[in-house]
Formats: structure tokens, sequence, C-alpha cells
């Protein structure tokens, strides 16, 4: 067995960084481990858009690390990591600060993704953090006592602007002509079929309009502009939403400092830097060779995360590595208030049956948190006591 003579440390801690920090210290809870974050709060984006619509309240999405990790015998830093010097095997942090690690797990997630399109940053709201939503969010309120019909558009007919434009209807009814802008023939063109199909009646119900084969070209303050088959129109717009795509967070990286695909970390299939065994990178910064298809998911990165932290125990007793291998559970997608589809498992349910379970899985996958921050009206707490037992933790996203 191998002396851990400096910390495990993981710089990330969203759902892969978080997974693998809890799971390795249960598994053995004399490690040393160090989670480093530049946030102070844990965001889990699935539950996001039920904050916006108050259907739960911030707090129980957006738990503090410090509590998160400090009952689980986890030491927790907040900081920011700069630059990494793979050969020392230190990491070095925005306020100076250099770290010695002995295993180093890199989970940075993900940032929105411009695509260099002229505007999107200056002119476009976002939806990837908790600063994201309450921005979106006073807009959208200050809007109540103007005009009805405001021009939205979200750009991008994945989960993440589908599940906004339902919800944002919902909210403010008539307040806002809302546009999901989607580049392919088809939205949720990556996702099930069930769910596509209960995301196209949800829209048609609310009377969404979907424009498909369109590319935004650029924004401006009040405009946007759009190619489609019929050529680039210039349309008036009040507000741009963009979930058209993300990016690996890998700004320390120095370039050609490891070997990347598609932007990503690439990593053999136990999860392994292959030049630096000793690291690792899980979640939306890596991708596995012969696995490039993977979906970006919370799904894929709380499974890779289980996975690396029981790897990295063999890797300390000295025992061969496992292959990772991914298990497709399904998918959830919220379409509004009160209402879901899910799909999986040879399971496919929609409609306010399948919000409740969609809730219920999602509570169950929720870190467990001191004790006095649990609110006997939560219902988080609630139904994760209740239903945690008849739940696994491995379905679903």
């Amino acid at each position: 067995m191998e002396s851990i003579q400096k910390p495990i440390v993981i710089v990330g801690a969203g759902f892969a960084g978080m997974t693998f920090a809890l799971n390795l210290k249960n598994l053995n809870p004399s490690l040393p481990i160090i989670v480093v974050d530049s946030e102070t709060n844990f965001i889990f984006k699935p539950l996001m858009y039920e904050v916006l619509s108050k259907e739960i309240r911030s707090w129980e999405a957006n738990p503090k690390f410090a509590n998160i990790f400090s009952d689980a015998g986890i030491t927790f830093l907040r900081n920011c990591l700069t630059r990494i010097s793979f050969k020392e095997n230190i990491l070095e942090f925005s306020d100076d600060l250099k770290l010695s690690y002995q295993y180093l797990v890199i989970c940075t997630g993900s940032i929105p993704n411009s695509f260099f399109i002229k505007g999107v940053d200056e002119n476009c709201y976002f939806f990837n953090d908790v600063q994201d939503l309450n921005k979106l969010n006073s807009f959208l309120k200050k809007s109540q006592d103007t005009a009805l019909h405001k021009k939205l558009f979200i750009v991008g007919g994945g989960p993440s602007g589908i599940e906004l434009a339902c919800k944002i209807k919902d909210i403010f009814t008539d307040q806002f002509e809302i546009n999901v802008i989607e580049k392919s023939n088809e939205i949720l063109n990556k996702n099930k079929i069930f769910n596509r199909e209960q995301a196209e009646k949800a829209l048609e119900k609310r009377k969404i309009n979907v424009l498909l084969n369109s590319t935004v070209k650029e924004v401006l303050e009040t405009k946007i502009s759009i190619s489609s088959e019929v050529g680039i129109t210039s349309l008036d717009k009040d507000i741009v939403i963009w979930t058209a795509g993300v990016k690996p967070n890998l700004s320390f990286l120095e370039t050609d400092q490891i070997t990347k695909r598609f932007g990503r970390i690439l990593v053999n299939n136990h999860l392994q830097i292959e030049k630096y065994k000793n690291c690792f990178a899980i979640g939306d910064v890596s991708v596995i060779e012969g696995m490039e298809d993977l979906p970006v998911t919370a799904q894929v990165a709380m499974q890779e995360g289980n996975h690396l932290a029981n790897n990295l125990e063999l890797l300390i007793q000295g025992k061969d590595l496992l292959s990772f291998e991914f298990k497709d559970n399904g998918e959830m997608i919220s379409l509004g208030i009160g209402d879901a589809s899910l799909s999986g498992l040879g399971v496919t349910l929609s409609g306010k049956l399948a919000f409740e379970a969609r809730r219920l899985i999602y509570a169950s996958k929720l870190p467990d948190i001191t004790e006095s921050l649990k609110s006997a009206s939560s219902w988080i707490f609630q139904k994760k006591s209740i239903f945690k037992k008849f739940l696994k933790k491995d379905n679903f996203n």
C-alpha cells in the first residue's frame, strides 16, 4: 500500500468533484483530501429552473460547500487556480498560494460558449450559475411593469433552452413573446425521442415559437441577426438568453501542456491523464479516449466521480485499476411549472407524475448537509428522508 505524504487535491466541486470527494472519503476516511473551488456554494443546476419559478427556494439548490465538506472531514478552500506544474506536482492560485499534491483531480466544469459571435458576451443573458439566475430574474420581474409581448429569444434548443422557455412562459404568461432559436432541424436532437416529443407538445401548447435551421450572426443592444434558409434577418429584441453550448473551463492550462481533444483533457479509460499517472480529469473538462460520444451531463460526471473514487483507492492499495463504463440511466426534463418528461430504464412518464418523480430522484442525489440547515418545510429534505431508501442514486441524471 502506498504511503500518502501529500494531500489529494480536487480542483472543482461540481457534480464530478463532489461525488469523487465524498465517495473517496467514505472508502478511506484517513485520506487527506482538499477540495478547491472559486465559489462558496454548490450549484445543483438541474434545479435552477425550479428556483426561477419559486417552486423551491434558492438555498435548497445552492448549499454551502463548507457545510457539505466539513461534516465529511474534507478540507475546503475557496480559491482560483491559475497554473499547474505537473512535473513538480504543484498548484498555483490567484492569491499566490502554492499547494503540493500527491494526486490531482481536475474537474473545473464548463462555462458558456459564445462561439466568438459578435455581441453575445455583451448583450445576452446566461443561465449557468446563481449570479446568472439572479440577473435574469431581475430583468424578467422589471418587465412585468411594462408593455406585454416583449420579444424574448432563447438561443439553443437543448434541454436548458427548452426548460427555460417553458418555465418563463408559465411564470409570465403573455408578458413575453418567446422564440427558441435552434441550429439543427429539431429541438433536443441529442435527447430521448419520448422527451423530445413531449417537449414539442409543451412548446406548442404554450405557443412558443421555434426557429429551426437557424443560427445567430450578431446580437446588438436592441436587435438580433439570424441566418436561416431564407437568408439573414434582423429582428427587434428585448432580451436574448444564450444557452447554445458550453466549453471546458481550463483557462489555467498552458498551451500544449497536456493532450486535449475537442478542447477537453484527454484521459484513458481509467480517467488518468496519460503523461501524468497521478493526475486525473473528470466531468465536463475531460474526454475519454474511445468514448468521445459520451454526453456532457451531470449523470456522466457523477458516474465518473464515483468510478474514480474506487480507482484511486485501488491505486493506493497497489491494485489494478478498472476501466470506466457508462451506464445510461435515462434522462429527465422539466417542461414548465408542475410538468416534466422522464425517459429511461424502460420507463416513460410525462406530466405531473413525471415532475414529482424528477424532483424525488434529484432530492435523492443532493449532498447531505448539516442537520441545522434542514427545514421541516423543505420538500427536498422531506422527500429525501422518505424516498431515499427506494431510489437508487445511480438512476437518471
